[in-house]
C-alpha cells in the first residue's frame, strides 16, 4: 500500500515582489488546504479500492487452485471408473458364461428330482412336489438371479435329503383295495412306510414294487411301538420293523421285510 504525505504547497514571492494581501494569502491557503483534502479523499478511495482488489485477487487464487484440484481429482475418479467398469464387464461375461452353463443343469437335476419323488414312498408327496412346482417357478422367472434359482433348487435336494435320514409319524387316510382306511402312517427314512389302524389291530407296509400296501399284521405290535417312540409315547428302545432297501416302482426282484 502507498503512502502519500502531503506537503503545504509554497508559493514563492519574488524578491522584491509586492506582498500578498493578507485575504490572498488566506484564499490561496483555503484553496491548498482544499486540495489537499480532496487529494487525500482520492488516496484513501484508491487504498480502500486496492485492499478490495487484492482481496478478490486473493479469493479467485484460491478459486483457482481449487478448480486445478477438482480438475485432477475428477481426471483421477474417471480413470478409475473406466478401471471398474471395465472389470464389472468382465465379470458380466463371466457371469453369463456361468449362466448359460449353469441354468439347464438346474432344469435338468430338478426333472430328476421331481421323478425321484413321484416314484417316492407316499409320505406328504402332494406337499414335496408342490414345493417342487415352486422351484419350477423360480427357475423359469426371467427376472429372477441366478443366485435365487441356485439355492432354490439347493434347498429343495436338502429337504429331500432331510425328508430321507427324519423318522415321522402322521394320521391320514390311505386307499385299501379301494376303499380309504384311517390309519397312522410311520415314516422310518425312505427304508419303510408302514400305517396302522386306528384300533392297533391291523398294519401294512407299503410295497414299492406293487406301489401299494399290503397286509403286515404280524408286524402290528413292532409298528406300533414305533409309532409311540416317535411320539415320545414310549421310551426309545430296539423296535423290529420289516425294513428293506428302498425300492421304485417296478423294479423287480425279492425284497427283504425282516
Amino acid at each position: 500500500m502507498w503512502t502519500f504525505i502531503l506537503l503545504p504547497l509554497l508559493i514563492p514571492i519574488p524578491t522584491g515582489a509586492v506582498k500578498p494581501s493578507p485575504m490572498v494569502v488566506k484564499e490561496t491557503s483555503e484553496r491548498t488546504v482544499a486540495i489537499d483534502v480532496k487529494t487525500q479523499r482520492a488516496v484513501d478511495e484508491w487504498a480502500e479500492e486496492e485492499k478490495e482488489l487484492l482481496r478478490k485477487i486473493d479469493q479467485n487464487d484460491r478459486v483457482l487452485q481449487r478448480v486445478a484440484w477438482d480438475r485432477d481429482k475428477t481426471a483421477e475418479y474417471l480413470a478409475t471408473l473406466e478401471k471398474k467398469t471395465l472389470e464389472l464387464k468382465e465379470k458380466a461375461l463371466e457371469m453369463e458364461k456361468i449362466r448359460a452353463n449353469l441354468l439347464p443343469l438346474l432344469d435338468e437335476a430338478l426333472l430328476k428330482l421331481t421323478a425321484f419323488v413321484k416314484d417316492d414312498i407316499p409320505y406328504h408327496k402332494a406337499d414335496r412336489l408342490k414345493q417342487l412346482e415352486n422351484v419350477a417357478q423360480t427357475l423359469n422367472d426371467y427376472d429372477m438371479g441366478l443366485l435365487s434359482k441356485t439355492q432354490s433348487l439347493f434347498d429343495a435336494v436338502s429337504r429331500e435329503t432331510d425328508f430321507g435320514y427324519s423318522v415321522n409319524t402322521a394320521e391320514t387316510e390311505i386307499e385299501i383295495d379301494g376303499r380309504p382306511v384311517r390309519v397312522t402312517l410311520l415314516k422310518v427314512g425312505r427304508t419303510g412306510l408302514f400305517a396302522l389302524t386306528m384300533d392297533g389291530e391291523t398294519a401294512y407296509g407299503w410295497d414299492a414294487r406293487k406301489g401299494v400296501y399290503v397286509a403286515m399284521d404280524r408286524f402290528a405290535g413292532a409298528i406300533e411301538e414305533g409309532i409311540e417312540i416317535v411320539q415320545k409315547i414310549r421310551i426309545i428302545e430296539l423296535t423290529r420293523l420289516p425294513l428293506g432297501r428302498p425300492e421304485k416302482a417296478g423294479d423287480s426282484g425279492d425284497r427283504r421285510d425282516d
